[in-house]
């Protein structure tokens, strides 16, 4: 007795499908493919093994980021990597790279914006003077080459002295040599753009003791006379 027709289409449809799944499971690997991973049973009992690229990758793409519309629900953390991150509330401090003479008279601190030149007034001035020795001189005019090559805008000059006196005469002391270190550097920066600005601080922002122990700190005091010249790339 003959089955029902619609039990012959069954059997031959999942005779077709059989035939497709093997076609695909016995299809050639790509040269730089090899099958790995844990193998798995298809259809019809085949063995089915996943394919994974061995070749090197395909470089990195960096893509814009999804755009939402106002009131949009974001139900996963979005990364964008093309878009430079801007006002972080977090604040921020320039590194300076430190560098200084083997004597410690001189000092260097800068950044990519920045240059701070700390100059020992021992190296410019005799004790208590605000003549510049022919040395200093030398030395200014080198720095003044720099300024002319790396220096903006405006180059602000700072006078320090020791605690040694009192504190209106060291104050005095320090502008007279900042107003001497200036002078031989705009002299020898004429006709350039930069302008300059003078300070005396005398005794007011020490950078090292001038006591230590209750006992005087040569060493410390010499730290603390000083000339700073700052200025902007």
């Amino acid at each position: 007795m003959a089955r029902p027709a619609p039990t012959r289409i069954a059997v031959l449809v999942g005779a077709v499908l059989a035939i497709e799944v093997a076609v695909t499971c016995l299809a050639p690997t790509p040269a730089h493919a090899e099958p790995t991973g844990p193998a798995s049973t298809g259809p019809g009992g085949l063995v089915l093994a996943r394919a994974e690229p061995t070749g090197p990758a395909s470089p990195a793409r960096v893509v814009p980021g999804p755009e939402l519309p106002a009131g949009a629900q974001v139900v996963a953390p979005v990364v964008d990597l093309a878009v430079p991150a801007v006002g972080l509330a977090a604040p921020t401090r320039d590194i300076y790279v430190q560098s200084g003479d083997l004597d410690g008279n001189n000092r260097e601190a800068e950044t990519d914006q920045r240059v701070e030149l700390t100059l020992n007034a021992d190296v410019l001035f005799r004790f208590g003077s605000d003549a510049l020795s022919q040395a200093a001189r030398e030395r200014l005019t080198t720095i003044a080459e720099r300024l002319r090559t790396q220096a903006r805008g405006t180059v602000r000059i700072d006078g320090h002295t020791d605690a040694i006196g009192d504190d209106a005469s060291n104050r005095e002391l320090s502008r007279r040599r900042a107003e001497a270190v200036r002078d031989v550097l705009r002299e020898a920066l004429a006709g350039t753009a930069l302008d300059f600005e003078v300070h005396g601080h005398g005794e007011s922002r020490p950078v090292a003791p001038n006591v230590r122990d209750g006992r005087d700190n040569p060493a410390g005091r010499a730290r603390n006379r000083r000339v700073e010249i700052r200025f902007d790339r």
